[in-house]
């Protein structure tokens, strides 16, 4: 019996637990895949989730060159239910992006997302149609933060941010703001989440905003990161219309106030 038919031999559930398990061998790992990629879809999208999932968590202890096969076969799936999989596992995925302890490659993750926005057969739009508006904020807005999500600009999270109900809307949009200026990157990110901030906001949401971002701005500077105090200097200076009082302006605070 060649390796290819003593792997088609297992089960699903056998083929699952050796894939869950990343201390097994790449070879072996490769042999569960491929008889993975064979099965009928009702067998593959869940399991491929699973599966994924436990890569994200211990990206530490897998080949994560090797497990890109997991999303080539959510990829090319005929069957919609991949696209209802993999934006099922997109939070995660986002997630595990903007740790600053994670383990799981920007390549990863980018090869995830870009695979993800192809799914555009009829079946694949209405899953969009309904799922996209179910995301939740710290999800859209870790998919504007994630320096490997480029290609999600697609889905288009800013928009999906700003028709939120308030106070998310509000609340998410500062955030967007904090986790791109503190990645140093996208600037024009932050000055869409700035406008839509200054076209309506709610107060109490924006106002506790402010202050954390004056926080991080004076933390930047003390430490140097000229970029990030920067990105957060440009927004203040929008978003804080207080008038300086005489003792910040005698110590130096809020310098973008008027």
């Amino acid at each position: 019996m060649d390796q290819n038919t003593s792997y088609d031999s297992l089960d699903t559930p056998a083929l699952t637990n050796l894939l869950l398990n990343p201390e097994q061998s790449s070879d072996v790992h490769q042999g569960a895949l491929s008889a993975l990629a064979r099965r009928s879809v009702y067998q593959r999208s869940p399991t491929v989730m699973t599966i994924l999932r436990s890569v994200i968590t211990h990206a530490d202890r897998y080949d994560q060159h090797l497990m890109m096969q997991l999303i080539d076969i959510l990829a090319t799936d005929p069957d919609s239910e991949a696209t209802v999989a993999m934006l099922e596992v997109l939070p995660d995925m986002l997630e595990a992006g903007i740790d600053p302890h994670g383990f799981l490659k920007a390549e990863f993750r980018e090869y995830f997302y870009t695979a993800m926005v192809t799914r555009q057969r009829e079946d694949d739009l209405l899953v969009w149609g309904d799922m996209l508006p179910q995301l939740a904020a710290k999800t859209l807005v870790a998919a504007l933060i994630d320096p490997a999500a480029g290609s999600l600009q697609a889905i288009e999270p800013l928009t999906l941010i700003d028709r939120m109900d308030e106070p998310s809307r509000t609340k998410a949009l500062v955030s967007v703001i904090s986790g791109v200026a503190h990645m140093g990157h996208k600037p024009e990110t932050v000055q869409g989440a700035v406008d839509l901030i200054t076209r309506s906001s709610d107060d109490a949401q924006l106002e506790d905003g402010l202050s954390v971002l004056a926080g991080q701005y004076e933390k930047a500077k003390k430490a140097g990161r000229d970029s990030q105090a920067g990105l957060l200097e440009q927004a203040l200076r929008i978003l804080d219309t207080e008038p300086r009082s005489t003792s910040e302006r005698l110590t130096g605070k809020r310098p973008w106030a008027p």
